[in-house]
């Protein structure tokens, strides 16, 4: 068996890099915003709903909720992924 030369024993040693796809990393990212996009969505059509039931009939329910949405929206807004 012939000896191998010194380029062929480099590239034996060296580690096998993996090829980088353009969706790696991507899709999490994607997720991540597309779920906090939906929570504001859904913060933005809560948050009416429970400003006028809370004009209307009142109560700490009504609060909760419109505190929520608000937190909803404002989590939504200030997504760095979004």
């Amino acid at each position: 068996m012939p000896p191998m030369g010194r380029l062929a024993h480099m590239a034996a040693l060296r580690p096998v890099r993996r090829s980088v796809g353009a969706t790696d990393g991507a899709q999490a990212v994607a997720e991540v915003g597309l779920g906090t996009t939906v929570l504001g969505v859904l913060g933005l059509i809560v948050g009416p709903i429970s400003l006028i039931g809370l004009l209307i009939w009142g109560g700490p329910v009504w609060a909760v909720l419109l505190g929520l949405s608000a937190l909803a929206v404002l989590v939504a807004y200030l997504d760095p992924f979004g």
